[in-house]
């Protein structure tokens, strides 16, 4: 395989975000169980913006990061959630973010086989 070939291929990540549905199931401030559902769009990290967000910054969160790098709010994706607020998440609700992130990287339990 060539360049071009691997660029025909998809070998080289795509800017165009991809739009996934959130479910958020949990209990409300009043105790009663509440369930959302939401659209975000994830924008595909490359091989080397992972390898940045994962890098060496020990003193930040590196999944708060994942997040507010890969997340876009709105209608049209064009709300990104600041570093800061994504710190402060819901820990069910940052899983079911990291979760569509990894979706739509293909990371971890939905990776591709070879």
């Amino acid at each position: 395989m060539n360049l071009a070939e691997l660029m025909t291929a998809g070998g080289f990540v795509s800017e165009v975000p991809v739009k996934k549905e959130i479910v958020w199931a949990r209990k409300g401030p009043d105790g009663v169980d509440t369930e959302t559902k939401f659209d975000v769009f994830v924008r595909r990290q490359s091989f080397g913006a992972i390898e940045v967000i994962y890098g060496n910054e020990t003193d930040r969160s590196k999944m708060a990061r994942y997040i507010c790098e890969s997340i876009r709010l709105g209608d049209k994706g064009a709300d990104e959630i600041p570093y800061e607020k994504a710190v402060l998440l819901d820990p069910a609700l940052g899983t079911l973010l990291v979760r569509a992130i990894n979706e739509v990287n293909g990371i971890g339990s939905a990776a591709p086989k070879n």
